[in-house]
């Protein structure tokens, strides 16, 4: 009987490690971090250039005396983002509550209270994986359109739909919209 007892706790144990294996081949975390892909390079002579050559640095303020820039659309790519809220976390309370169940019925003194809490643990994690998996939503695609300002700094900006824009396009950047 006890040889039993003691095959269902390593046969229990073995399907939670496959469970949080499972778990780590989940793809976590935001966007693409390595930079902008496609950046123009600028290669300068050696001379300098004249100063009528350079485009108004200063700030251009319209009739509201609202801060705009002109700029230039460089980039536009799909980014996968990964929402951060507490927005449906119902795989997470149902798995947690399974897997402090399924943790129970393991060990015996105090080894069934941490084999509840690793359940608990455990099952919070595979149950918000599972929920993601099968869309849960908080995993989605946006559109970041990156602009080289005149003064050529990079700004970026996102879409939850495709822009209006193409690269190449000349745009007008306005209390951090951009508009043609």
């Amino acid at each position: 009987m006890q040889n039993i007892q003691r095959w269902s706790r390593v046969a229990a144990a073995g399907a939670v490690v496959a469970v949080l294996t499972a778990c780590a081949g989940y793809p976590q975390g935001g966007y693409n971090q390595s930079g902008y892909p496609n950046q123009p390079t600028a290669s300068y002579p050696s001379q300098s250039y004249p100063t009528a050559a350079y485009p108004n640095s200063r700030p251009v303020y319209n009739n509201n005396q609202a801060y705009q820039q002109q700029g230039r659309v460089v980039n536009i790519e799909t980014v996968r983002v990964q929402d951060s809220s507490g927005i449906g976390a119902g795989g997470a309370i149902v798995g947690g509550v399974l897997g402090g169940l399924v943790g129970h019925q393991i060990g015996g003194g105090s080894g069934k209270t941490l084999a509840t809490a690793a359940g608990v643990v455990g099952g919070a994690l595979a149950g918000s994986a599972v929920q993601n998996h099968a869309g849960g939503g908080s995993v989605r695609d946006i559109y970041r359109v990156t602009v080289e300002a005149r003064d050529r700094s990079l700004r970026a900006f996102d879409y939850p739909n495709p822009p209006p824009f193409s690269i190449g396009d000349n745009v007008r950047i306005e209390n951090d919209q951009i508009y043609r």
